[in-house]
């Protein structure tokens, strides 16, 4: 089952976070565009390795790229963790 309402909101509340730290900016919202609001392929991969690793999920680079967003993100993670509820069936 994918995550919840209130659990994507709490993941969508932390990954702005993650974000706006690693950026170096107060805040970040789900639909900003990190390389519009001061990112860079450095960065990007460093967003990409931190939220591998704090959220336990396989977040590859070129995925990122494609749309890098919060909102974005956060899809991905829900996805990957419908995959995971489903092999748990």
């Amino acid at each position: 089952m994918p995550i919840d309402r209130l659990a994507r909101k709490s993941l969508e509340a932390s990954m702005c976070d993650l974000f706006a730290e690693c950026l170096d900016i107060e805040t970040v919202s789900v639909t900003d565009d990190f390389f519009d609001v001061g990112g860079h392929s450095l960065l990007a991969a460093e967003v990409v390795a931190r939220i591998s690793i704090e959220f336990e999920v396989n977040l590859r680079l070129r995925d990122f790229f494609r749309n890098p967003t919060v909102a974005h993100v956060c899809e991905l993670i829900a996805e990957q963790e419908g995959v995971v509820s489903g092999e748990r069936s």
